[in-house]
């Protein structure tokens, strides 16, 4: 092992603070994408009830399958996210090793990245494919009519 000074170990962690600020961004991204899953949820709750009765519609049945995708996309979406901020985590102990160690770990911690931009990547399509949806149903023709039983899918 390699003998560390304070300065050494300054600059280590003055490097592993752009990861840390990378998860910081994770992190509230994730708060946004749970907030909309808990409304995507609540509303499916409400449909469910005015579904039960026996004069079920097509059109709520086909609300409740939109939910359920805009449900699954979130989800996804914050599987993403939070496997890229574990891995963020990782790359930032990986980086600590690299300074301990006498060989570079440098090809490492550029692949672990690179995988951590991929996973926050493939939550930011989850994402907006999400967004696509909830916004392609305000041009519902149910929605815009008025229907009462559609009129508040997003």
């Amino acid at each position: 092992m390699i003998e560390l000074h304070i300065t050494d170990i300054s600059k280590v962690v003055q490097q592993v603070l752009a990861p840390a600020f990378l998860l910081a961004g994770i992190g509230t991204f994730l708060t946004t994408m749970t907030q909309r899953l808990a409304r995507i949820i609540d509303r499916a709750r409400e449909v469910s009830f005015e579904t039960d009765s026996p004069d079920e519609t097509a059109d709520l049945t086909a609300l409740r399958d939109l939910l359920a995708l805009r449900a699954k996309l979130i989800q996804r979406a914050i599987l993403c996210c939070t496997s890229a901020a574990i891995i963020i985590c990782g790359l930032i102990g990986v980086m600590f090793i690299d300074a301990l160690v006498e060989y570079s770990l440098a090809r490492i911690i550029a692949v672990v990245f690179a995988i951590a931009m991929g996973t926050v990547m493939a939550g930011l399509i989850y994402f907006l494919r999400e967004v696509f949806i909830a916004t392609a149903s305000l041009r519902s023709r149910h929605i815009r009519t008025g229907d009462p039983k559609v009129r508040n899918a997003v």
